[in-house]
């Protein structure tokens, strides 16, 4: 492809080369190759990129010694990039996913070009938008005790916080403008149903699902092996996600897509907003459990011989 780096390490500082061979890498556009020239094996190069690279790039040996080593390493970007893969990447893409319909949360581990019909547009979006970055994040260095604390103290504490404050604006609208705008105790009782249910949702994960993760993950730790039925306890607790994105689906189309009515009072964009951002949040809290927390589960169980791959 025009376009194409090579690179002969041999001429380099030591010290300098791989700061340079990623460089290199990062500014290579979607489908064009860096090829490497070297005087010993680049498997510890291999390794660096399956760690900071994951799902970016195919690796092709072109010459293994004993005199010269070339390789040529080939950046994917679009063509096989996973939802996953994006968010991780591009943190903040997910206002682009939302408003292009994209249930990142739900759909993670499937590519952007199959559940997307114009995924070429979206991820150009994305790319244009925001600079390239390296898993912010960085969940995948996160141990599971970690992750389950993160979501508890980020976005369950956000949550908590949040509901009282959104049943407030909801009640006052109410009792100032119910009269004129008759959604508005259907907006009342549509949230108090969710809060119900999210709230128990909430205390489970926090009182029984994530204390049994941490255990696990000790029990690994110790070579211990008492690991009967996560595997229903995941998919439990994805049901419940699906059920949690039904009800924030409903309580959108309630609220005509968060769009405050043109004769509503300032209160009903305050509201509309705050429960959008509401929403926001637990798309990204249910990607976080569904796509990271539990996957990493998975993976332990699959190496303690626990689950099938």
């Amino acid at each position: 492809m025009i376009g194409d780096k090579v690179l002969d390490v041999r001429e380099i500082d030591k010290r300098l080369r791989k700061m340079m061979i990623l460089n290199l890498f990062d500014a290579l556009a979607d489908g064009q190759k860096l090829e490497l020239i070297s005087d010993h094996s680049l498997a510890p190069l291999y390794k660096l990129f399956q760690k900071e690279k994951q799902g970016f790039f195919e690796w092709t040996d072109l010459e293994n010694g004993p005199n010269v080593w070339r390789i040529a390493i080939l950046k994917i970007e679009s063509l096989n990039l996973t939802i996953n893969d994006i968010v991780r990447q591009f943190p903040f893409a997910i206002d682009i996913l939302e408003n292009n319909g994209i249930s990142y949360f739900k759909r993670g581990s499937e590519k952007l070009h199959d559940v997307c019909a114009h995924a070429a547009a979206v991820y150009e979006q994305i790319r244009q938008t925001q600079p390239f970055l390296v898993n912010p994040l960085k969940t995948d260095l996160w141990p599971i005790h970690f992750t389950a604390d993160y979501i508890v103290n980020n976005h369950h504490s956000y949550v908590k916080k949040s509901i009282p404050e959104i049943e407030n604006l909801i009640d006052h609208l109410v009792v100032a403008h119910a009269a004129t705008h008759p959604q508005l105790p259907m907006i009342k009782e549509q949230f108090a149903s969710f809060k119900a249910e999210l709230l128990d949702h909430l205390t489970d994960e926090e009182n029984i699902v994530f204390p049994s993760y941490k255990k696990l993950e000790q029990q690994s730790l110790q070579n211990q092996m008492m690991v009967d039925g996560f595997d229903d306890a995941i998919s439990w607790m994805k049901e419940d996600h699906i059920l949690t994105g039904s009800s924030l689906k409903s309580m959108r189309n309630f609220c005509n897509n968060y769009v405050a009515p043109a004769d509503s009072s300032p209160g009903f964009k305050i509201l509309f907003e705050e429960l959008k951002k509401f929403e926001v949040d637990m798309h990204f809290h249910i990607h976080l459990e569904n796509n990271v927390l539990f996957a990493k589960v998975m993976d332990l169980l699959i190496s303690m011989g626990a689950a099938k791959s």
